[in-house]
């Protein structure tokens, strides 16, 4: 209980000082555990570190923020305590693969890093595939739009990209993801990152037929190749196509109806897949 309580205090301390200096060291403090342990905590449950945790989430806010405010670069850079407009655009790059310019003019999908959260029934590791983030926005969005349809993607072999390449090249596995299937939907669908490489997209279309075709536009981009500091490796996406019911709806079983569908593409060794 102990553990849970360290953690959730942990996640609600980053995200309140997201525009504030915040040292792992001093996150530990105003959590009241030693450095170490927080560590061992994050890498134990979450599989990343407390630094990457950080950075990632300002990161996203700072790419929300490119979006949907008028700041210059500049003072987004300062707003995140960035030593210079340039050490903020080089990190901006490693992450999202683009430039803080390029992206404020081409992308509409910011939250490529959403908020991580824990689970007050258990304490475990989360599953490599699997990781418990944040989609509060997504449960509120998916309630108004019962028998429509959702689309749940992955990346093929996300791990063997981590281990050949390494995992700079998954992070920009990731982002290239989000671009394309950002580049696929109209702008009145919405995209949610749900897990580790798991996005959902509400589409509000209502037929299957419609719902395949987009799919496969999306999966038009998997002959694309990616390219990581100067290794070439290829990025195929699957998707499970599921109808948000039309009763009462229940957030953990559409949740697990998506990975559910998702988990079958991947043992049919297939790249579309539907559950109605």
């Amino acid at each position: 209980m102990r553990n849970l309580l360290v953690l959730a205090s942990a996640l609600e301390i980053v995200e309140d000082k997201l525009k504030e200096p915040l040292s792992v060291e001093e996150l530990a403090k105003s959590s009241y555990v030693s450095v170490s342990g927080l560590q061992k905590l994050f890498r134990y449950v979450f599989g990343c570190s407390v630094k990457e945790y950080i950075s990632k989430r300002k990161l996203s806010n700072a790419a929300y923020d490119l979006i949907h405010h008028d700041q210059t670069i500049t003072e987004i850079a300062l707003t995140y305590h960035y030593d210079s407009p340039e050490v903020f655009s080089k990190a901006f790059k490693r992450f999202y693969g683009s430039l803080p310019s390029n992206y404020r003019t081409q992308h509409d999908f910011s939250e490529l890093f959403p908020k991580f959260k824990v689970e007050s029934t258990q304490m475990e590791p989360l599953m490599e595939d699997r990781r418990n983030v944040d989609v509060s926005d997504l449960y509120e969005a998916i309630k108004d739009l019962r028998g429509s349809i959702v689309l749940c993607t992955d990346i093929v072999d996300l791990r063997g990209i981590n281990e050949n390449y390494g995992y700079s090249a998954g992070d920009l596995a990731i982002a290239e993801s989000a671009k394309r299937i950002d580049k696929a939907i109209e702008k009145d669908m919405l995209m949610f990152r749900i897990g580790r490489d798991e996005f959902a997209i509400i589409t509000k279309l209502t037929t299957m037929d419609d719902a395949l075709m987009l799919a496969e536009k999306i999966t038009a981009y998997n002959t694309q190749n990616l390219h990581s500091e100067g290794k070439t490796f290829n990025l195929s996406l699957r998707i499970a196509i599921n109808r948000i019911p039309e009763g009462p709806l229940s957030y953990k079983e559409i949740l697990d109806k998506m990975f559910s569908t998702l988990h079958k593409i991947r043992e049919d060794k297939a790249t579309i897949g539907i559950s109605e």
